[in-house]
């Protein structure tokens, strides 16, 4: 005996009824008005003609006047009461001389029928529904259809109701979107379904291109009567999985609902069944013990041309589930739903556009859509039109529609601001026009990179062409090669890009990838080896960070460290703007900019420059090193490849006051202004710089001399409140050392005087 789920749900309101009237007992009352509620069975009571809202009326009165069943210790369940143990073991065995597997709503009710001494019994009689005549009613009209052969179309519609959606009526009621530029793939669609065998048709497409979109436009269609002879009076069903599996506990159930749904399909005629998301045909019903799941059910019924299907699915479903079922594939005729051109998704949101403004009680202007489009095709690589512009232009309309006023309008300026929220892109880069930022990019960087003004020059021209939009569809803006000796800024050159164009900064330390196999971790493990589905990853470290951060600068710190097939993954992102991780997903890189910094050829530099001053180029020894380390092909997809100088006096002092000044302002919160003498300037470029180390020495020296003594004066001595001056002076005849000496500022309150002239010695062999 299997039991239906429909029972357990009627039982289960009729105790919840009992508890929240506190009553100690379910009642058949309790229970009659459960059935009585239950949606199947209130729509046959109608259909019969008797009035189930006066029947619910008459046991909701009768329960509440029950007064003698309230409980007043508050159990926490009420109990059965002996009549509806009865009631279940009469309809019990009415099941079982009957020869049926399961317990239906019409053995309840028959059951409650006969307890004579009941007002369930009574209500029931009083408005006519009668053993007589709702028994021959009942299965005449909703006996179990796999019983009876010949279904009615009422039967066929009930089912179908049940467990589908009429898209037509929908088309009917103006409640579907308009379907704009997809005249070729609906043509073909409509051929597929004139065949005489096997008229089925499957729409593959990447997700977003509009899959759903093109079987509600073959119900307008149909509903416009666009269609040829053939296809007139058809309707248009879709079939949620869903609805099937849900309740379905026990085995045999969920085959019995598809069945149903064939049978009404086959009983009405001119029907087409839209599947989405056919993928979960596979493998859906079959349960543990290996029968027949969902896919293997339909085939029959669409292999006798008795139903015409139409699926849709993404291609990453479609390799996994169609094309490994080759039964099923055969069986369907596949149609490739591809992304529109961005001149049909700006006609697509013209045509939804009257739809959204009535919804937001908002006004879209027509370039915020053609910006919209552009801006979603050129940001939003990881998604598809219409889908992501769609996105775009409801999320813009959604903002202005909370502010709860009248009279807004969508502009272009607020799908800007949506743009550079949903794609993490700075606005500053989204906006057509030069924004403040580029503008001033060349001087604010060379207020902070000293002495390389030739590579802040070469590398901001490439970049101008990128913001200029006359770049190189599909390219990166901009993949460099930074080459000199160490400490001369590279890496601050990398850093101070991105925070000058507020992109994130996405480091890699090469000298990490030393082995062949490290490369593993930027793009994940190869298929057959642990991690290879590492969703945490998304395929790699390289792969998941770009996914997160599109808009990036990629510093590949010390790439001469890797290994050189590491320099392999390079090839595709300069040339085509995406990589692909090793489970298949590729991201878009043609918003970043890639960095490559190398001391390629500084060693040789170091030994072979004797009489050519401080200028690297004059040796040549990097171009050679570039040459043996990286690939000609590799070579030939670099934008630029530039030569850091090393650091000339001046610059150095730059640096210098660039340093002083940062810990000058590290002081202010003290209240100590800082000065630095040029002789001690002079002294820290002496000491502090070595033209093999470049200028990372110079911050280790002013922390010995400077950070080190004037910390232990604030803590030990409480300096505060003062100016204090760092100089380089003689102490002795050939002995010098820093001195710092403080004068006390005046207060702003009252205008006192802190404690006197503080001298504190660093002694220093000249």
């Amino acid at each position: 005996m299997q039991q239906n789920p429909e029972i357990e749900h009627i039982l289960g309101q009729a105790q919840r009824l009992a508890k929240t009237k506190k009553h100690a007992y379910v009642t058949l009352e309790h229970l009659t008005l459960a059935l009585v509620r239950h949606t199947p069975f209130w729509n046959c009571l109608e259909k019969f003609g008797a009035s189930p809202v006066a029947i619910d009326e008459e046991l909701e009165l009768y329960l509440d006047a029950q007064m003698g069943l309230i409980d007043h210790k508050d159990r926490s369940e009420p109990k059965k009461t002996n009549a509806i143990e009865r009631v279940f073991n009469r309809a019990l065995t009415q099941v079982m001389f009957g020869g049926r597997r399961s317990m239906e709503t019409v053995d309840i009710w028959l059951a409650i029928i006969a307890e004579n001494n009941s007002h369930a019994q009574y209500f029931m009689l009083k408005h006519g529904v009668t053993k007589q005549e709702f028994v021959p009613f009942w299965q005449e009209n909703y006996a179990r259809r796999n019983k009876s052969p010949d279904m009615v179309a009422d039967q066929a519609d009930e089912i179908l109701e049940e467990h589908c959606t009429n898209i037509t009526q929908l088309a009917v009621d103006d409640k579907l979107e308009p379907v704009i530029g997809r005249d070729a793939e609906l043509e073909e669609i409509v051929t597929v379904l004139a065949k005489r065998f096997k008229s089925n048709a499957l729409l593959v497409g990447d997700p977003g291109v509009g899959k759903t979109a093109i079987a509600e436009g073959l119900a307008t269609l149909i509903k416009d009567n666009h269609v040829p002879t053939f296809l007139q009076n058809f309707e248009v069903w879709g079939l949620e999985i869903g609805s099937l599996l849900a309740g379905s506990k026990y085995r045999g159930e969920f085959e019995e609902k598809l069945k149903d749904v064939i049978a009404a399909l086959e009983t009405k005629k001119n029907c087409i069944l839209f599947i989405d998301e056919a993928h979960t045909m596979k493998g859906a019903g079959a349960g543990g013990g290996g029968g027949l799941d969902f896919a293997n059910m339909l085939k029959p019924a669409i292999t006798k041309n008795n139903i015409k299907v139409v699926a849709s699915t993404t291609w990453e479903e479609f390799y996994e589930s169609f094309e490994q079922d080759r039964a099923l594939m055969r069986r369907f005729y596949r149609i490739s739903i591809d992304e529109p051109d961005q001149a049909t998704t700006v006609k697509i949101l013209e045509g939804l556009k009257p739809r959204l403004e009535k919804f937001h009680n908002v006004k879209v202007d027509s370039p915020a859509i053609v910006k919209a489009v552009d801006l979603a095709t050129r940001y939003m690589a990881d998604k598809k039109n219409p889908d992501k512009s769609i996105d775009l232009i409801d999320a813009a309309c959604a903002v202005e529609r909370v502010k709860d006023q009248e009279g807004l309008v969508v502009t272009e300026d607020l799908i800007d601001v949506q743009v550079s929220r949903i794609a993490n892109i700075p606005e500053t880069k989204v906006k057509s026009d030069a924004s403040d930022k580029v503008l001033e990019l060349d001087s604010n960087i060379k207020q902070r990179l000293f002495g390389q003004d030739h590579v802040v020059d070469e590398v901001l021209e490439r970049l101008y062409v990128n913001y200029a939009g006359i770049s190189t569809t599909g390219r990166p803006m901009g993949a460099f090669l930074f080459l000199g000796p160490t400490g001369t800024g590279k890496t601050e050159f990398a850093k101070l890009l991105a925070e000058n164009l507020d992109m994130e900064m996405l480091r890699y330390d090469m000298s990490e990838y030393q082995d062949r196999h490290t490369v593993s971790s930027l793009l994940g493990a190869p298929p057959g080896f642990v991690g290879y589905n590492d969703s945490n990853l998304g395929g790699g470290k390289l792969i998941s960070d770009v996914s997160k951060h599109p808009y990036s600068v990629l510093l590949f710190d010390e790439i001469e460290k890797a290994h050189p097939d590491v320099s392999n993954i390079f090839l595709q992102m300069m040339d085509e703007g995406k990589i692909a991780g090793a489970n298949g997903k590729v991201v878009d890189v043609k918003n970043c900019i890639i960095i490559m910094t190398s001391n390629l050829g500084a060693r040789d530099n170091e030994n072979n420059n004797i009489g050519f001053g401080q200028d690297l180029t004059k040796t040549g020894s990097e171009d050679k090193a570039v040459k043996d380390f990286f690939k000609p092909e590799l070579r030939n997809r670099l934008d630029l490849t530039v030569k850091f100088k090393t650091l000339e006096t001046l610059a150095i002092k730059k640096i210098v006051a660039k340093f002083t000044g940062e810990l000058r302002k590290s002081l202010k919160s003290k209240n100590i202004n800082l000065i630095v003498t040029e002789a001690l300037v002079d002294r820290l470029v002496e000491v502090g710089y070595d033209p093999k180390m470049g200028a990372r020495p110079l911050g280790r020296k002013i922390d010995e001399l400077i950070k080190v003594p004037l910390s232990k004066k604030i803590l030990f001595e409480k300096l505060s409140n003062c100016h204090v001056t760092a100089d380089w002076v003689r102490i002795k005849a050939k002995k010098y050392a820093v001195g710092l000496t403080s004068k006390p500022k005046t207060t702003v309150s009252g205008g006192e005087v802190n404690q006197d002239g503080i001298v504190i010695v660093n002694e220093s062999e000249n």
